[in-house]
């Protein structure tokens, strides 16, 4: 799954789980046709950061998906060496 695609399927904290679950579990990726296969997952204070790195010589991509948290500012800073960071506030 390219990094676009994850970041349409990401509708809420509840797919961001269900995503974690099927990185950790390749048959339920099988079942719900998903390839995770270049993806992994860091938790994180309000929600997870996905890394997709597909080749070890191109930098790896980032996507957030974090719980909006109202009347709270929130610094989201990218990996080290991620080329790209896509932020979903979820609310």
């Amino acid at each position: 799954m390219a990094p676009k695609e994850l970041t349409q399927l990401l509708l809420g904290l509840n797919t961001a789980a269900d995503v974690v679950e099927a990185i950790d579990d390749p048959d339920l990726q099988s079942r719900r046709g998903w390839d995770l296969s270049h993806w992994r997952y860091n938790l994180v204070p309000w929600g997870v950061r996905f890394t997709y790195q597909e080749r070890a010589d191109v930098p790896p991509v980032e996507v957030l998906a974090l719980v909006r948290l109202e009347g709270r500012g929130t610094r989201v800073e990218a990996g080290e060496q991620a080329a790209l960071s896509t932020v979903l506030m979820l609310g």
